[in-house]
């Protein structure tokens, strides 16, 4: 967890003890407009994107209140073009603190009511939002600005266009106006890249010079004597052309995930699956949870899980065939005590997850849990099935069944499970297919939302689904049967039918996700995870082919990577039927 500001409020604005400094001035939206918008040219900018159908890219340092990105958005959205509007906050706003700011501005501002609702947990690193049918992606870092810049310059493979530098006063928050985070700032800029901020310091002035910005003061009175403004006068990072088409193998939940965050920044797709339908394999199972299984260790693997489920639940709410209900897990194989306390500890004040007793379980649940238990309030219900079809349905996306990719097609994402192996490129992935079951019930009674421990318990329409048993050799279904209704002894129950699917799994049972080669990305190994981390991982392929960084710290990306498996076979050789 990272610590938020500490704001309190003086004559009715926020104001920042942390740095004993306003977030924005009383007429808050018109300073942005005369301190920022105008001066960076961004309505010109934004009707320039649109015109050439680009994305107009904005950076921020300090994303405070949201004020800059909401007048931002306005703009772009009058403009008819996408925004990419990434920002840097190390004390940023707590989620409570946030939503009583947005439900002030939600009136004049609009895009307040999406934000307030998929507002980035306090978790260090990145998260990215997207709004207005994908119009509109916010990237925001929270932490150290200097890390983020770092992370991001090694990355990013599209320049910034504009650039808000709103930290607090330099003799306040000096930190976020070192000479070596401005030239930070630079390397991401492209000849004409714009920048404005409120600070008039001759010594911000002089430090962006020396990385290449051209400066000018701007009249400000009667509200301040001036602020600075100035453009970018090196080359700088080259533009780079995305793909105007790209095919994507697989109709699943991994494979729509990827084709609508492409289709969704201006690239059309083209779906191929060999099956007769979409969803064909384990995400055509009924039903689904979308739950975490947090780590409280601090490790990476701890990281990208939290990271992609808070990801994940804020893009499930745009589309129907998720519920969010709610997800209870008690204690299990997976979760002791001790480790329940650590998750608990870990994750205390971000919202993903909070500690009941015994009664506090009962009573949310209406389900014995026996013992103390985690809820995670925005966890849920997945239609698996209906999910992906919403997420195909979108008119840059067309949908080519009972087809392969044609040989040779780039730039191709793989994301068809165990199937991927089959591409030339990608066979040196190890990874496993993993069969189990679902089983269907009708009871007398019933929990009130998913409950998780020895297995699963999830409400819905036809009765109950328990599962799910994994079986790296298949059991007879029967004995997968029984193996999944020990969870209903003592509860009258009607056996209604079973459901049975491969998922596939990796041999250090992480996702493997990004790029097999020029052109070539995957998606993968998803595991019984898979309602968590693919729409996620869509994110992550539909960045490196857009030349986007993707919405996670190098460090981490680095642990779902192919290339990984390469690393290990120099050491060990292949396994789980892997090659050359």
């Amino acid at each position: 967890m990272i610590e938020p500001a500490d704001l309190t409020w003086r004559n009715g604005q926020p104001f920042a003890r942390d740095f004993n400094d306003i977030y924005h001035a009383p007429d808050g939206a018109r300073e942005v407009q005369r301190v920022f918008m105008a001066p960076a040219q961004v309505e010109r900018k934004a009707a320039e994107a649109a015109a050439e159908g680009l994305t107009l890219r904005i950076g921020e340092l300090g994303f405070g209140t949201g004020l800059n990105f909401a007048v931002a958005v306005a703009a772009v959205l009058k403009a008819g073009c996408r925004l990419h509007f990434i920002s840097f906050d190390l004390r940023p706003i707590a989620p409570d603190d946030f939503a009583e700011i947005a439900s002030q501005r939600r009136t004049g501002w609009p895009i307040y009511a999406d934000l307030r609702r998929a507002y980035p947990p306090l978790l260090a690193g990145w998260h990215r939002r997207v709004f207005a049918e994908g119009r509109i992606t916010l990237s925001v870092y929270w932490g150290e600005a200097g890390d983020g810049l770092a992370d991001l310059a090694n990355r990013q493979r599209q320049p910034i266009d504009a650039w808000f530098l709103d930290g607090f006063a330099p003799n306040r928050n000096p930190a976020m106006w070192r000479e070596g985070l401005l030239a930070q700032v630079a390397n991401l800029s492209i000849a004409g890249t714009s920048v404005a901020t409120f600070s008039a310091s001759g010594a911000v002035r002089r430090r962006l010079q020396a990385c290449g910005f051209s400066m000018r003061r701007v009249d400000q009175r009667p509200h301040k004597r001036e602020s600075l403004a100035g453009a970018f006068a090196k080359p700088g990072l080259a533009r780079q052309p995305v793909a105007k088409r790209v095919a994507v193998a697989g109709a699943g939940i991994a494979g729509a995930s990827i084709a609508r965050h492409l289709a969704e920044q201006g690239v059309a797709v083209d779906v191929f699956d060999p099956a007769e339908s979409i969803a064909s394999g384990a995400s055509g199972i009924p039903a689904a949870l979308l739950h975490p299984r947090l780590l409280g260790d601090g490790t990476l693997s701890a990281a990208w899980r939290a990271h992609a489920y808070a990801y994940s639940q804020a893009l499930m709410r745009r589309f129907p065939g998720f519920l969010e209900s709610g997800v209870l897990q008690g204690r299990g194989p997976n979760l002791g005590a001790e480790k329940m306390r650590r998750i608990a500890s870990a994750y205390a004040g971000t919202g993903l997850v909070e500690t009941l007793n015994a009664a506090e379980a009962m009573q949310a649940s209406g389900w014995p849990i026996g013992g103390d238990a985690l809820r995670f309030p925005h966890s849920g219900l997945v239609e698996p099935k209906t999910l992906t079809r919403a997420l195909l349905d979108h008119p840059l996306i067309s949908l080519q069944l009972r087809r392969l990719v044609p040989f040779g097609n780039r730039p191709l994402a793989l994301a068809c499970a165990g199937a991927v192996r089959l591409c030339a490129g990608a066979s040196f992935l190890e990874l496993v297919e993993v069969a189990g079951q679902m089983d269907i019930v009708a009871v007398d009674e019933r929990p009130r939302l998913p409950v998780v421990g020895d297995g699963y318990l999830a409400p819905i329409a036809s009765g109950v689904a328990a599962g799910a048993t994994f079986e790296h050799r298949p059991w007879p279904v029967e004995e997968a049967t029984a193996h999944n209704l020990r969870q209903l002894e003592g509860y009258r129950h009607r056996w209604i039918g079973r459901v049975r699917a491969s998922r596939a799994i990796a041999s250090d049972r992480t996702p493997i996700v990004g790029e097999l080669a020029e052109g070539l990305t995957v998606s993968t190994a998803h595991g019984a995870m898979g309602m968590t981390t693919a729409p996620f991982a869509g994110a992550i392929v539909a960045s490196r082919l857009t030349g986007d960084f993707p919405p996670l710290e190098r460090a981490v990306e680095a642990l779902v990577e192919p290339a990984r498996f390469r690393r290990r076979q120099a050491r060990r050789g292949y396994r789980l039927g892997a090659s050359a």
